[in-house]
């Protein structure tokens, strides 16, 4: 500016650095008096230091029937300036709504079990749950949402054995 400020936003040109790392930013100037003489060039230098960004989990869509353990794993989470260590459960599915065993490196395992044996055939109703996603740093990312869709199957019929005690000419209701 004309008057010796000036003003540096970095945006998204450096979230690539690492905790920690940095890159130097230079921009040369003059000043100007006001008989028109121009001093010598100078140099700012700027020192950009990254810091840590969180890493980006992604949501998901997963689908299976009543009675059919699904077998998963979350999508790859992303971090522009590290490496994904871990997963983590941040909300399970609830009571209700089957069982649900979630491990460090994302993959999980939703049992349905009983609790959706009363929806009819092709009628389905949706399970959530939510995890995040950890960086090597310890940035953590915010959660994000697996809906399962879970079907409902024809249920054959069960048959129970009986037995009735009757006499010898009545009727056995």
């Amino acid at each position: 500016n004309a008057d010796g400020s000036y003003s540096f936003t970095p945006g998204t040109d450096f979230d690539a650095l690492a905790a920690g790392e940095s890159r130097d930013v230079t921009f040369s100037y003059t000043a100007t008096d006001n008989d028109g003489g121009v001093s010598e060039p100078k140099t700012v230098t700027i020192t950009v230091t990254g810091t840590n960004d969180a890493p980006v989990a992604v949501a998901d869509t997963r689908t299976t029937g009543e009675n059919t353990v699904l077998t998963g794993q979350v999508p790859a989470a992303s971090d522009v300036d590290g490496t994904i260590a871990g997963y983590a459960l941040a909300t399970g599915v609830g009571p209700g709504n089957g069982s649900l065993t979630f491990n460090a490196d994302g993959s999980y395992s939703f049992t349905p079990g009983t609790d959706f044996d009363a929806l009819a055939a092709g009628e389905s109703r949706d399970v959530t749950f939510s995890y995040t996603a950890t960086d090597n740093d310890g940035g953590v990312s915010a959660p994000k949402t697996v809906t399962i869709t879970v079907t409902g199957t024809n249920d054959a019929p069960v048959a129970v054995a009986d037995t009735g005690i009757t006499g010898e000419n009545a009727t056995l209701n």
